[in-house]
């Protein structure tokens, strides 16, 4: 992005030391190219379904704004019937998507406002990785500032907190 502001980066720093960020970042987006690559999208709904996630909508209130959960080792994501029409719904599902991807066999994890650590910072990372290569996807072009990224597909810091 040409204009990266404050509040893209603010959740980043907050998470570990220059050097462990650093290890996130080359994980995340060493993944992020290589499941574009493999499924020639960066549309996560499109993702998950290319990987047989299953995707179910649910009543949980303002919070927490996604889930993933395993039955039969196999992973389901829960969203929240609240962002089922808002641009907040990619961002979500590109979370929640990292952790499938990421975290394979850790046991269920929330978006919401409790969410913190290293395994949320991985998944906001590869979230928001994954939403700027979708820009581009729908654009043509790279979004001219964060703004851009928010607006189309929300945010980890406006949506979460």
């Amino acid at each position: 992005m040409k204009n990266e502001n404050k509040l893209s980066t603010s959740w980043r720093a907050s998470s570990g030391s220059t050097s462990e960020i650093i290890a996130i970042n080359k994980l995340v987006v060493n993944t992020i190219e290589t499941v574009v690559n493999r499924y020639k999208t960066a549309d996560p709904f499109l993702i998950a379904n290319s990987l047989n996630i299953e995707i179910d909508w649910s009543d949980f209130g303002p919070h927490p704004l996604g889930e993933t959960t395993y039955f039969r080792n196999q992973p389901i994501v829960l969203l929240n019937n609240e962002i089922m029409y808002s641009p907040q719904r990619f961002f979500t599902m590109g979370h929640e998507l990292g952790h499938v991807i990421l975290h394979e066999g850790y046991g269920g994890y929330q978006t919401g406002r409790l969410s913190q650590g290293v395994l949320e910072h991985q998944a906001n990372e590869f979230a928001s990785g994954l939403m700027g290569m979708l820009y581009v996807e729908e654009n043509g072009r790279q979004p001219d500032c964060y703004i851009d990224l928010v607006h189309a597909y929300g945010s980890p810091v406006n949506e979460l907190d």
